[in-house]
C-alpha cells in the first residue's frame, strides 16, 4: 500500500518482541516475551524460564533464522520512479529508477540517536521522488491505532528536521514518508534529524490490566525495569508523572546500551532496552509499571 504505518509495526517488533526473543549469542530463545517476570515462574517453554537452545515445538527458532538474512529487503521499496526509506539501518543497495542506476547508502546509530545520513550517488543525473519515512512514533502516535497513546502529550522541545544538502527542507508528509522530489546528482546527500525524548505511554482504558499503569519508550525502543539494576526490585516500583530522565550511553552494558534514569518519589531507577533483559541471570523484570504507590 505505499503507507509507512505497515513500516511502523514491523519496526517496533523488530527491535523489541523480535529481538528480545533470541539471546546476544543467536542460539537460544524465548517461545513468549512476558512484560513482567517475578523471577521464579516458569514461562518459556519446556518449563524454563530462561532462554533455551530448542524447543519440542521449534517453529521460533527456525523463524527468527529466516528474518535475519530477510532483514536486508525491508530497508528500501521501489515503484516506479518512487524510492521509499523505510527502515534507519547502516547499508548500501543500488536501483534502477527513470532508467538510470542509483546507489545508495545510509550512515547512522539509530536508534541510539535520531540522526540519518543517505547519500544518493546516480550514474547520471535523473529525477525521482525519494520517500523517507517519518516514524509514528517522531509525530506523536505509538501505533497506528487507540491501543496505545502517549501520557506526555505536550509539544516537544525539537521538531523532526529534513536537509538536503545541508539546506532545511520543509516536510511534505504522505502516507508516513517525507517526499523530496527533483534531480539527483552525484555526492547528493539527504540528512534526517529525528528527536528521542523518553515517552511514557498509556494502553486503551480497555486494557484492564494496565489501568494506572505506565510503559516507557525512546524511539523505538520499549524500555524495562530489572531488579539487577534496582536493588533487586522491580515489580513493586512506581513511576510518578513528574519523575525526570537522564539518558546515558552504557558501551560496556549489555553490549553498548543507551539507559535510562530516573529521578522521583521512589528514588532513582535505571531503564534498559526490553530487548536486551534476561541476560544477567534470574531476577524481577517489568515493563508497565504503576503510576502512584498501590
Amino acid at each position: 500500500h505505499g503507507h509507512a504505518k505497515y513500516i511502523d509495526v514491523l519496526e517496533r517488533s523488530l527491535y523489541n518482541g523480535f529481538l528480545a526473543g533470541v539471546d546476544f549469542g543467536g542460539d537460544r530463545f524465548f517461545y513468549v516475551n512476558p512484560l513482567a517476570f517475578d523471577g521464579d515462574y516458569r514461562f518459556n517453554r519446556d518449563d524454563s524460564r530462561e532462554r533455551m537452545p530448542w524447543f519440542n515445538c521449534s517453529c521460533c527458532p527456525t523463524n527468527v533464522v529466516r528474518l535475519f538474512p530477510a532483514l536486508g529487503g525491508y530497508l528500501y521499496a521501489q515503484r516506479d520512479d518512487r524510492l521509499y526509506v523505510n527502515l534507519f539501518v547502516s547499508s548500501q543497495t543500488t536501483a534502477m529508477l527513470n532508467g538510470v542506476n542509483v546507489a545508495i547508502a545510509q550512515q547512522t546509530d539509530y536508534p541510539w540517536s535520531g540522526t540519518v545520513r543517505i547519500q544518493i550517488d546516480p550514474e547520471q543525473p535523473v529525477h525521482f521522488a525519494l520517500g523517507v519515512r517519518i516514524p509514528g512514533w517522531a509525530q506523536g502516535t505509538p501505533v497506528p491505532s487507540d491501543l496505545y497513546h502517549y501520557l506526555d502529550t505536550q509539544k516537544q522541545d525539537e521538531a523532526v528536521q529534513l536537509r538536503v544538502n545541508g539546506a532545511e527542507t520543509p516536510l511534505q508528509i504522505q502516507d508516513g514518508y517525507a517526499w523530496i522530489a527533483r534531480e539527483w546528482r552525484a555526492g547528493d546527500a539527504v540528512e534526517l534529524h529525528l528527536p528521542l525524548p523518553v515517552r511514557r505511554v498509556e494502553s486503551h482504558a480497555a486494557v484492564t490490566e494496565n489501568r494506572g499503569k505506565v510503559a516507557i519508550e525512546r524511539g523505538p525502543l520499549v524500555y524495562c525495569l530489572e531488579g539487577i539494576d534496582n536493588d533487586g526490585r522491580a515489580l513493586d516500583r512506581t513511576l510518578a508523572d513528574d519523575a525526570t530522565f537522564r539518558v546515558d550511553w552504557q558501551p560496556d552494558l549489555l553490549h553498548g546500551v543507551t539507559t535510562l534514569r530516573s529521578h522521583g518519589d521512589d528514588g532513582d531507577l535505571l531503564f534498559a532496552p526490553y530487548y536486551a533483559w534476561g541476560h544477567r541471570g534470574l531476577g524481577e523484570m517489568v515493563v508497565w509499571m504503576n503510576r502512584e504507590a498501590a
